[in-house]
């Protein structure tokens, strides 16, 4: 077994993966290193989704404890983070499923696209300024006119900072159609704004 003195709150890709392999071994503080590390990452992610805190909450425990009890046929080699964010999703639309929510956006959050909250965090830095809140209102009514799924692409790919195969396995998609939405949504931006590709990007990464 892998053993590995590790920070609980500053841990870089070998150790996570060393985490995750000591919990599959069945080791709890591991496991727990792995949850906490993540746990804000995922209850935002989730919020994006589902705006009420308790049953995001709720899922996230859903997932850890449905994670748990299958250890032992996990794989050994994963990318952590994008299979934390996939199994939250997943254990999302299963809950909402067994819910039967009423609420239409939610019928088509698991039909279809989930609904997804295009409202992402700005440094205070960027706040106090006051063509930079012109800016994000613009982007943000931008960001309003693409489809759920190109919004939740978008979230993962400039603010999460995951690559297209990564997106590709959390929204269970072909990784050429994580491509062609992420494509077809900097066009559309770029049909708003008016501005290049590459400032588009620029733009996305800066205020994400």
């Amino acid at each position: 077994m892998q053993t590995s003195v590790v920070n609980k709150y500053h841990l870089n890709e070998e150790q996570l993966l060393i985490c995750w392999q000591q919990f599959l071994d069945g080791e709890r503080e591991a496991f727990g290193r792995l949850i906490s590390f993540y746990y804000a990452a995922l209850f935002q992610y989730g919020m994006k989704m589902h705006a009420d805190k308790a049953f995001v909450q709720d899922c996230i425990q859903d997932m850890a404890t449905h994670l748990w009890s299958r250890r032992e046929r996990l794989s050994r080699e994963v990318h952590v983070k994008s299979y934390l964010f996939k199994s939250l999703r997943h254990d999302m639309m299963r809950q909402l499923r067994r819910r039967q929510l009423q609420a239409q956006h939610i019928i088509q959050w698991w039909k279809t696209d989930p609904h997804f909250d295009a409202e992402f965090s700005v440094e205070t830095s960027i706040i106090d300024n006051e063509a930079a809140k012109e800016q994000r209102q613009r982007l943000h009514e931008s960001l309003q006119s693409l489809s759920p799924r190109q919004q939740e692409i978008i979230y993962l790919r400039y603010y999460q900072n995951m690559d297209h195969e990564q997106v590709a396995v959390i929204m269970k998609l072909q990784k050429e159609a994580v491509y062609n939405l992420l494509s077809a949504a900097i066009k559309r931006l770029k049909s708003h704004w008016g501005l290049a590709v590459a400032l588009i990007i620029s733009l996305l990464s800066k205020f994400f």
